[in-house]
């Protein structure tokens, strides 16, 4: 079954550690969640928009029979899940008449992965549906549009009978009206003498079913002939399957006039023709298009009901080309741009791509493996890389590209734009560079701040607060290995107090704090305490180290290694004792950034770890670009590992892919003695989790009982 990429979750339970279990049997099954957490009903209610995936509620608030109804009649869609810790059969038909989804039983963990695997399968099955009802209307007007203005000379037939004829193709014929032309027999258009060998070619199109092409003679309504092409095709017109004609022709009065030496140019209809006939041609497409032209190519590619509807959106620019204009003159730098189309062309496989200024391309990598920055930094190194020749002189050049995530196809001109905007900042940032923004959404919620909601507003300013007052707290969890490394070594974990003193895990505030870009003052924060208690633990007697989890924020961020180096410093600790960890996730959304940031690691002597490893289309790929020392695995891997062979097969076979390739393997969520056994024999190097000990405020482990 189909699942979203990231399950927007709203759980109502008075119990936050309840609500939290829920989260972790979500994410334990390889679910990935964003959770929204909210203690009675009706602040559910208000907090329930239609941009949630699926809700939880607890069956026991108290005004569950008044407060179901209302938010079922408010959000039709949403898929309401009633959790019920009485396990009594007649709740079921209970909650279900109130207006819930399903309900399912609190210590029924298999049914409720169940449930939450069949309505998030309905979730993407609802949106896809949207996006296709959405696609065929504006392809319909699109289609009626370009009918309407296009050169060629077309129409549609059914049961042989004209349905619908352009302008061009009435002209043909010497008509005066469509009128003239609908329900007439194409056979009637036909020149007596081609009557049968038309009627051949019609009974082979009949059959197969595919496009055919034929030379023709037709004659007009005043008797003139015609001769030409004629192109049938199947279609679908106004909700009828059909065939579209497609005529290419001269009348005979016209073709008299030419000569031998002034043959017949091809008849180009669309500019996909001419791009089909330079292509056949061995050229790579170097004429303009304009951004709708283009949008059009990429959504008429792409049209398919299976096509993927997600991809990236690249704006390329070759460097310098002003100068190179001036220095080589306009012919010779135009034979630079077709080399660097070649360079591109090579390496973008099926993807679409056009020409959309003098030194400018845009390409749509929809349904691509490689993520918009791995595709950006590809193609960056291949032109970076490539020698060109301008009148016998070797020249090199650079492309600067912006790169934007396509998360709906409705959106390509969004995406378009969101790209070229990125482009003119990874300009400001220098030559030959790439720049990759996550999504169109993303940016919205950046430029949106009104959007906030009262909760939201009232966490990041529990987060402010804590960075000021230094409220935040930090825990810490063993990570002990299987192969006999003696140091201790622990993973830093943090949580938020809020004003009643709870401790609100991650998933209740760092996404907020990512999106509004204040993830990285937490980061540092966290990495100044963190390397500070190390300090004074380490004076102690004891050869610890740390793994400090980073953000995207940071990641990104230019100045972050430089002040890192800094604070490293000013530590005085041996540089082996921290290690830096960032999510495979973030590392594949940005390559080029996680790459030099690693690279900066290593310049000062520190190592880098990749967590959440395993959770995107091709993990390998992204850790081919980072070479990272450590790889922690994803939670999911290990979810049900002492029950599920051909699981464990699968986690022994990705540990040793990983140490083949020199990475240390640290796998999480231990619970049992039968994992641990399980673990040590797939080879892990490392392990963690709750059955070791639960993070904790004190590096207290012994990890001399392990020896």
């Amino acid at each position: 079954m189909t699942t979203p990429p990231l399950v927007r979750l709203l759980i109502a339970d008075s119990s936050e550690n309840r609500a939290n279990e829920i989260d972790s049997i979500l994410r334990n099954a390889g679910i990935p969640t964003r959770p929204e957490y909210c203690a009675d009903l009706s602040q559910a209610i208000e907090s329930a928009p239609d941009h949630f995936d699926l809700m939880f509620c607890s069956a026991g608030f108290d005004n569950l029979d008044q407060l179901l109804p209302q938010l079922r009649e408010r959000q039709p869609e949403l898929a309401i899940i009633v959790v019920d810790p009485s396990a009594d059969a007649a709740q079921l038909t209970r909650g279900m008449a109130l207006g819930a989804t399903d309900v399912v039983f609190e210590d029924d963990a298999e049914r409720l992965l169940y449930v939450v695997q069949r309505e998030l399968h309905h979730v993407c099955q609802r949106t896809h549906f949207s996006q296709t009802r959405k696609a065929l209307r504006e392809s319909e007007q699109r289609c009626e549009l370009l009918l309407a203005s296009a050169t060629a000379a077309i129409a549609y037939v059914h049961e042989g009978m004209h349905i619908y004829a352009n302008d061009d193709y009435i002209r043909i014929f010497g008509c005066d009206s469509a009128d003239d032309v609908l329900g007439v027999p194409l056979l009637d258009l036909i020149d007596p003498s081609f009557a049968d060998e038309f009627k051949a070619h019609m009974k082979a199109y009949a059959s197969e079913a595919n496009q055919t092409s034929f030379a023709f003679k037709g004659c007009m309504v005043s008797g003139e002939p015609v001769t030409g092409q004629m192109t049938l095709s199947p279609a679908e017109y106004d909700g009828e399957h059909c065939t579209q004609v497609l005529l290419k022709c001269r009348r005979e009065t016209d073709l008299a006039t030419l000569t031998e030496q002034e043959p017949e140019p091809p008849m180009l209809t669309t500019r996909a023709d001419e791009r089909a006939v330079e292509a056949h041609n061995g050229h790579v497409v170097t004429r303009y298009n304009d951004s709708a032209s283009f949008i059009d190519q990429v959504e008429l590619a792409h049209s398919a009901p299976d096509a993927s509807s997600t991809g990236s959106m690249l704006v390329v620019e070759i460097d310098d080309f002003d100068s190179l204009q001036v220095e080589h003159g306009l012919d010779a730098t135009e034979h630079v741009v077709e080399e660097v189309a070649v360079s591109l062309r090579a390496e973008i496989g099926s993807s679409v791509m056009s020409r959309i200024a003098n030194h400018r391309f845009a390409i749509a990598a929809m349904g691509s493996e490689a993520g918009g920055d791995i595709m950006a930094e590809t193609l960056r190194e291949a032109v970076e890389g490539a020698l060109f020749e301008i009148e016998g002189k070797t020249v090199r050049r650079t492309i600067t590209i912006g790169a934007a995530a396509v998360d709906d196809l409705g959106k390509l001109k969004d995406a378009l734009n969101l790209a070229f905007r990125t482009l003119i900042s990874a300009r400001t940032a220098g030559k030959n560079n790439s720049v990759h923004w996550p999504s169109v959404k993303a940016l919205a919620a950046d430029e949106d701040e009104g959007n906030l909601s009262a909760e939201q507003r009232r966490i990041l300013r529990l987060v402010n607060d804590a960075i000021e007052n230094d409220s935040f707290v930090l825990l810490f969890q063993p990570i002990i290995s299987l192969r006999g490394d003696a140091d201790e070594h622990y993973e830093v974990f943090l949580r938020l107090a809020d004003e009643k003193g709870r401790r609100l895990p991650p998933d209740q505030f760092l996404n907020l704090a990512i999106e509004n870009g204040v993830a990285g003052k937490i980061d540092r924060w966290v990495i100044l305490q963190s390397i500070k208690l190390l300090s004074v633990h380490r004076s102690k007697g004891h050869n610890t180290r740390l793994t400090i989890n980073l953000t995207s924020n940071s990641l990104t961020d230019p100045e972050f290694t430089h002040w890192l180096a800094v604070a490293i410093k000013a530590a005085r600790l041996p540089s082996d004792a921290v290690i830096f960890q960032i999510a495979e996730p973030d590392a594949a959304a940005h390559v080029r950034q996680a790459r030099e940031f690693v690279q900066g690691l290593k310049s000062m002597h520190c190592r880098s770890s990749l967590r959440h490893f395993g959770t995107t289309e091709n993990p390998f790929e992204t850790l081919r670009h980072i070479a990272v020392e450590f790889v922690k695995l994803d939670g999911g891997h290990v979810l049900d590992l002492d029950n599920d062979t051909e699981r464990r097969d699968a986690l022994t076979k990705m540990i040793k892919q990983l140490q083949s390739q020199g990475k240390l393997t640290v796998i999480p969520m231990v619970e049992s003695a039968t994992v641990l056994s399980a673990l040590w024999q797939a080879g892990a190097n490392y392990i963690q989790g709750h059955y070791l000990q639960e993070p904790s405020t004190e590096m207290n482990y012994d990890f001399t009982a392990d020896d």
